[in-house]
């Protein structure tokens, strides 16, 4: 059949990325990729993800609607709504009832979560966590995301916001600022004594072209996302963390200091314990989760159905 898949949407404040998978959880063709152009009317950002839904159909060969849709997007969230809520990354549309939209544009229910549980999903599932049975799964790109998976689904807590730690208090800041793409930026500012109008990547490459200034600011960065991520740990003993997000690919600049930082704060046996790896899926990972989400509700809402719950 046609609709025997699941599409699997990544939607961040930069770009929306979209898969198809089939109901085993491969996924089928390429990944499709659009800018999100969040600052633009929220038509245009709302028409984009409608044609990257459409496009990852056409790639894997696909012309119906998808049996369902799972979904992550920056937080917070209303979930029980399904409502963005993140008025830093998608500002024009707060308030806006994404699930509606899904079913009414594409033709299949929607299954919504937080970027980053989806990132720590697919990695729990297809990459670097298979096998474990607490994942946390940590982005760093343009915030600091944080995801949690419990034996292979995801722990949203009592509010569905486990893990929306943006705004925990950190370095003088807070783990958004001090933990993203920005925070290499002002460590970098900091040492150098005056702006440069340089950001992360660019930092990262005089890194790794030798400049000490720059490999300082990486340094400093990692200890402080490893007081971050130590925190996280201290409270859920993972049994693994995994790194992902733009700012992650220079993960040799600064993951020596995340991982000594972060063992610092670990009782005794937690240090013993602690594992932390690269991710697995790279930029992949958003929406193989997203998938995995649709898919699991999808299967189980099936059961239900064939058990005549429903």
């Amino acid at each position: 059949m046609s609709n025997s898949y699941i599409l699997g949407i990544d939607l961040g404040g930069t770009k929306i990325a979209a898969a198809a998978f089939d109901l085993a959880g491969k996924r089928l063709g390429k990944i499709a990729r659009l800018p999100t152009m969040a600052a633009m009317q929220p038509a245009v950002t709302l028409m984009n993800l409608k044609r990257a839904a459409k496009q990852a159909a056409a790639e894997a060969g696909l012309d119906g609607p998808p049996a369902a849709v799972g979904m992550g997007s920056t937080g917070p969230l209303d979930l029980c709504n399904q409502v963005l809520l993140d008025k830093d990354s998608l500002p024009r549309l707060v308030g806006f009832p994404i699930g509606k939209f899904v079913a009414e544009e594409l033709g299949a229910p929607l299954y919504l979560e937080n970027d980053a549980a989806c990132f720590a999903l697919g990695e729990a599932r297809q990459g670097a966590g298979r096998g474990a049975s607490v994942v946390v799964g940590i982005t760093l790109g343009t915030g600091f995301g944080c995801g949690i998976v419990i034996d292979g689904q995801v722990f949203s807590g009592a509010s569905h916001n486990a893990g929306e730690v943006a705004y925990c208090p950190l370095d003088g800041a807070d783990y958004d600022s001090a933990c993203s793409g920005g925070g290499v930026v002002r460590r970098y500012e900091s040492l150098a004594g005056a702006a440069r109008a340089l950001d992360a990547n660019r930092i990262g490459d005089l890194a790794e072209g030798g400049d000490a200034t720059a490999r300082t600011a990486w340094k400093a960065y990692g200890a402080t996302v490893g007081a971050a991520v130590g925190t996280i740990a201290a409270v859920l003993d993972p049994s693994l963390v995994v790194i992902g997000g733009s700012v992650a690919r220079r993960a040799e600049l600064f993951q020596a200091e995340l991982e000594s930082a972060a063992r610092k704060i670990l009782a005794p046996p937690a240090v013993e314990r602690f594992r932390l790896r690269r991710s697995q899926l790279g930029d992949a990972a958003g929406v193989t989760g997203a998938a995995e989400l649709g898919r699991s509700e999808y299967i189980l809402k099936a059961k239900e159905t064939d058990n005549g719950q429903e």
